[in-house]
């Protein structure tokens, strides 16, 4: 009873002192208790080992994931890679066997399904200079380039995608074999045993029929001349 009344009294004369301490007590109670929380939250001590999950195929690699614990998501699925198969894990983040907390999310990165396509921009009758640029704009990679005697030097003359030849506006993976043939300007030097395509042919046609009208017209201005001096 004398302690009760003691403590009554010393509360009673010091308030301030009694509340500090209580008030301390309780932030050491709160510090304590969201530490016990952090430690929940944050996995603290439950780090687990990255499986390897690269060249799986997608649904493997999730199954994978999940197994193991790990969260998952795909940061990039556009892109094709023609070395590896179509739908596959190329990479990964965290990298493959490094311990990370469980509540951590793995990126996968994985190879599109197929190609992108785009659809041929005019190449045609254009220079091969301007027509390469134009292929590098659109994404295209593996681009060949073969000359044909013709008048036209330098100019574009076919195109070809994987061995079939292809016109403006045509829908082709970006992943395609194209294939330029450009005129040499040599047409004077025209190997008679050469195997020409029909736009060299038409080509050479064409500057045929040019020389003959130009020799026809020459021919007709002679012979006017002819009769004006008569």
């Amino acid at each position: 009873m004398s302690n009760s009344n003691g403590f009554n009294k010393f509360r009673e004369d010091h308030p301030f002192l009694i509340n500090g301490v209580l008030i301390a007590i309780a932030f050491v109670l709160a510090g304590y208790i969201g530490l016990l929380f952090i430690d929940v939250f944050t996995s603290h001590g439950q780090e687990r080992r990255v499986p390897d999950v690269r060249n799986l195929p997608l649904e493997q690699a999730i199954d994978k994931l999940e197994s193991a614990g790990f969260k998952w998501d795909i940061s990039d699925s556009t892109t094709f890679y023609e070395q590896y198969k179509p739908g596959v894990v190329i990479d990964q983040d965290p990298r493959p066997l490094s311990y990370i907390k469980a509540i951590r999310t793995i990126y996968l990165k994985v190879n599109a399904m197929h190609a992108r396509s785009v659809k041929l921009p005019k190449l045609q009758d254009i220079s091969v200079r301007q027509g390469l640029a134009q292929l590098r704009a659109f994404g295209f990679k593996n681009v060949m380039v073969d000359s044909v005697a013709s008048p036209y030097g330098g100019l574009i003359l076919q195109v070809t995608a994987n061995g079939r030849s292809v016109a403006e506006g045509a829908t082709v993976s970006v992943n395609a074999l194209i294939r330029l043939t450009v005129g040499d300007g040599s047409i004077e030097n025209l190997d008679p045993t050469a195997v020409l395509d029909s736009a060299t042919i038409d080509a050479i046609e064409a500057q045929n029929y040019e020389e003959d009208m130009k020799k026809y017209n020459q021919s007709l201005e002679q012979e006017q001349e002819q009769n004006q001096n008569k």
